[in-house]
Parts: C-alpha cells; structure tokens; sequence
C-alpha cells in the first residue's frame, strides 16, 4: 500500500506483518509511528522489541516473534535494516513464518535503504514510502500550518514543496523554521518562502533549465551567477545539467511511453518527468542531442584543464539559448 494509505487501513485492521520501504526517511520513520501506536503497546519492556537486521538472523526473528504478549493485546517485534545478504535458508524461515503468523504478534521490517531480500514474498503488507506526488506534499503543508493557526496561500505552498522537492525531511524542517519566523503574523507569504528557504542543488538546476527552455537569458545568468562554482566542483552544476538534458532527450524520443513508464526507465520519480515537459516542448529530439553533447565537451575539456567551470557555464547556457533561438 501507499503511505497514504496507512493510517486509514490502520483504522481497519492490523496486519501480522509490514515491509516499510521507501526514498523518503520521513515517511518510513513516521509509517513505522503509525504503526507502533495503533499496536497501542502499554508495557514496551515485555511487548515491544526492536532488532537490528545486520546482526539477527531470520531464526531470532521468528522465535521473537513467537512469544505471547505480557498484559497487551499485541506485540510488537521491529527489524531494523534486516540484510539483502541473507541467504535462500533465511528467506525460507522468513516465508514459513508469514505463511502461518502468532496471531498477536505485529512484525515490522524496516528497510528504507532496500528491500530485495523480501522481493515476491507474499503474506506481507508492503508501505511504499517513496516520494508523495506534489497534492499530498501540498496538502501536508497545509494542514501543518492550519494546526499553528498560520494562514497560506497555494503559491506559498506550492513554493514550499517544490523547493523541497517534494521531500518530507527537507519539507518538514523547513515548515517549523518558517513556523517560528510568522509566529506573530500568522502569515506565510510566497515571498517569506523564497526568502528563507534553501533551494536543493536539484530544483536550481531545473530552474535554470526552465530559463534556457523559455529563452530567458537574464535570469538564467543571474541564477549561474548566484552559483558558487569553485575549482574542482564542476559536477555541482555540469553533471546534473547534462543528466537534466539526457531525461528530456529520452523522453522526447519516447513520446509513445506514459510518464510513469517513462520515470521507471529512467529510475527517477514520475513528477521529474513532469518538471520536463517545457524543455521537450521547446527543444526537438535533434536539438537535444546537440545539447547533450554539447555539455559532454565542455566537461571533458574542464576535465583536461582546458576550461574554468565559471566560464564553461556560462558557454553552454548561451549555446543552448542560441540553439533555441534565442540569441544573446
């Protein structure tokens, strides 16, 4: 299930065992609070144990796991980043287990770094906790702020996710710094937004990429300049530039493919597809691989000693703005 499905399914019933796994660290921690607090375990010495994967094998496991709860209706067994390692013997006692549960057990696997091991095993709910789609990051800030009595408008909050990048850590701590800052005012405003919150590396290089897809030479050198492009730090802005230009090479190659098919075979997240489509739309397959190895060369030549990165960023951008057309 979606992580936005849990507490509701929670309301339902409890499973006797959940996968949680997933990109986004906020929500595994916080599936992993949901379920631990519908368990409604009152004597956590005797009913909930926690077990570090890396040392325990699948045998410690279960026979954890096969204990009656002490004065609780539940408990609750949680296993901490259980190895991918483990072999075809510690996956059969795993199987056997779900197979035939202790009714009154809750078992937890808590994988958000990967969860191969349990690939295909059935008799076990998964919680998919990688990255919302924006409407429920949006909703999330909203509701946040709603809770402090702090009004916004959907700019601000719109603002506010994508800056994240729709990341609940980076989300999350940005809303109580900025909860703090309108505490008297009760006000977030799209300004306060883009005055106080730290943009990630990922969301200026979009930014940037937008300018040069509208042919908006200005504020594409006005972003570069604000870049701190040191000797040696080319990859800050070059790599993630080029791999901006190979996705949306692809994807207008594969216009025949949906944005989920296309994010799966790209191995990024279906609203990166999205953020794409002004650059697909601007640029034809034929000029994006001009751009693509158009950067290709010019990291080469940093590479070499040829090129200062400050000054090769500049050349690609006023390439690619001559490419769409837009002289400069």
């Amino acid at each position: 299930m979606k992580y936005v499905e849990l507490k509701s399914e929670l309301k339902n019933k409890i499973e006797s065992a959940y996968l949680i796994s997933g990109d986004d660290r906020f929500l595994c921690f916080d599936a992993l609070q949901k379920i631990e607090e519908a368990a409604g375990i009152n004597i956590k010495d005797m009913n909930s144990v926690t077990l570090s994967g890396e040392n325990v094998s699948a045998r410690e496991i279960v026979d954890s796991a096969n204990i009656y709860p002490f004065g609780d209706e539940h408990r609750l067994i949680v296993v901490k980043g259980f190895s991918a390692s483990k072999n075809k013997e510690e996956q059969a006692i795993i199987k056997n287990y779900l197979a035939s549960p202790l009714s009154s057990t809750i078992l937890v696997f808590f994988n958000p770094d990967g969860a191969e091991f349990f690939k295909g095993m059935s008799h076990i709910t998964p919680v998919d906790c990688n990255k919302l789609e924006p409407k429920w990051v949006n909703l999330y800030i909203k509701n946040y702020l709603s809770k402090k009595q702090i009004s916004a408008d959907d700019d601000a909050i719109s603002t506010l996710a994508l800056y994240s990048l729709y990341d609940m850590t980076k989300v999350s701590s940005e809303l109580e710094k900025l909860s703090a800052y309108v505490c008297e005012t009760k006000v977030l405003t799209k300004q306060i937004v883009e005055n106080f919150v730290v943009q990630e590396r990922e969301f200026q290089i979009y930014e940037l990429a937008e300018f040069l897809a509208k042919g908006d030479g200005e504020n594409a050198f006005k972003l570069i300049d604000s870049f701190s492009v040191k000797p040696g730090s080319a990859f800050v802005i070059i790599s993630p530039l080029y791999n901006n230009y190979r996705r949306a090479l692809y994807v207008s190659i594969n216009t025949n493919k949906s944005s989920a098919e296309l994010a799966s075979l790209l191995g990024v997240k279906e609203f990166a597809i999205k953020m794409l489509s002004n650059q697909v739309k601007n640029f034809s397959p034929k000029k994006l691989k001009t751009i693509v190895d158009l950067i290709a060369k010019y990291d080469k030549k940093i590479k070499v000693g040829e090129i200062k990165e400050n000054v090769a960023i500049k050349l690609i951008a006023t390439s690619i703005l001559n490419i769409r057309g837009k002289n400069v």
